[in-house]
């Protein structure tokens, strides 16, 4: 067994020029960078110091900010996972990897070209496996069309402008992530986050932006899609969400299944079929407020393994709005439409 320890935010280091040289965040142009948007991350390192040396720290950054001029406020959202290096399990979670997720509020103006960001408050999830807290980072940066630079002393991280008709998921077709940029943004990221003594964050109760009778999203919501993977072969997509209510707070599980069918009769090498199925189960936690809802996945585990299967997936945060019939959602560089499934209506013979 092992203890899960805290780890310090490790940001990917690239060295260029002449060590100790302060990079050149200057940019060319006239025009103040465009910085609003929905901006993706990865971090990926090896932890050097400490109980936890060896082991892999993978972080996801989801980054929402808004620019009034030259002011920039926002946030992002920080999806941790850590991967015990010799396989033995960590305490929290008994298992040899643990997923943790975090929540950064930041501001910051534009001066002279220069992208200036702090962060200012830091909330996490609460639960046996969290990482911790750390200091509160300052950066500067600059834009290169879809890609910024954030600089915080030696150290760089790279964030790529989300694309609204790029699909992060597999499988998220055009017309879904049509219907989700069609819903009006949601007051969740300017609300702050308490923390609660169960297993997840909660919404602010002094907030005034959401009010009102929680709306019911407890029971089953289903979401499909049908489509081709480059190469032409069939992919079938289907998610089925069951979520329990208590109050405004939410709790349960969606079960991902992803079929994929050869389109000309040649079987797969990884299965030696002419298909192959995936299962898996995310575990979710969430609160819904008026008809606005915020969930977070919590963990996950592949119920039905495939040999084809190549092992990319994330933990993702969503926010969306909820109507008798639609769960109306949207996570990073996608979005989707829940429903609730139609009951089985019996059949009369005349």
């Amino acid at each position: 067994m092992r203890l899960a320890t805290a780890a310090v935010l490790v940001l990917a280091v690239v060295t260029t020029g002449c060590a100790g040289r302060k990079p050149n965040l200057a940019t060319g142009g006239t025009s103040p960078p465009r910085v609003s948007g929905v901006w993706d991350g990865v971090i990926r390192a090896t932890i050097t110091e400490g109980m936890g040396s060896g082991d892999t720290r993978i972080e996801k950054q989801e980054w929402h900010l808004s620019q009034a001029g030259a002011a920039i406020s926002g946030y992002y959202i920080a999806a941790l996972t850590f991967v015990s290096g010799d396989g033995r399990p960590y305490v929290c979670s008994r298992e040899p990897q643990f997923s943790a997720v975090q929540r950064y509020d930041i501001a910051g103006r534009l001066r002279g070209g220069v992208i200036e960001i702090e962060e200012v408050t830091q909330k996490s999830e609460h639960g046996r496996c969290d990482p911790g807290n750390r200091k509160l980072l300052r950066y500067q940066g600059r834009l290169q069309g879809d890609t910024m630079t954030l600089v915080n002393g030696s150290q760089r991280q790279t964030l790529y402008r989300s694309k609204e008709n790029e699909a992060g998921r597999p499988g998220i077709d055009l017309e879904v992530a049509s219907d989700a940029r069609s819903i009006p943004e949601t007051p969740f990221p300017d609300m702050d986050l308490e923390q609660r003594d169960d297993d997840g964050p909660s919404l602010s109760s002094h907030s005034s932006a959401v009010g009102g009778t929680p709306a019911d999203v407890s029971g089953m919501w289903i979401w499909e899609h049908h489509g081709t993977v480059p190469g032409g072969d069939e992919k079938q997509e289907r998610e089925e969400w069951h979520v329990t209510q208590e109050g405004s707070k939410l709790t349960g599980y969606y079960d991902r299944i992803v079929h994929q069918v050869s389109s000309d009769g040649n079987a797969y090498r990884c299965s030696m079929a002419l298909d192959f199925r995936i299962t898996t189960r995310y575990q979710i936690s969430g609160e819904v407020r008026g008809d606005q809802v915020i969930i977070y996945e919590k963990s996950f585990e592949v119920l039905q393994p495939s040999a084809c299967d190549n092992g990319k997936r994330r933990l993702d945060a969503y926010e969306g709005q909820v109507s008798p019939e639609e769960i109306r959602l949207v996570w990073g560089v996608g979005g989707q439409v829940l429903r609730r499934p139609r009951p089985d209506v019996p059949t009369q013979r005349f």
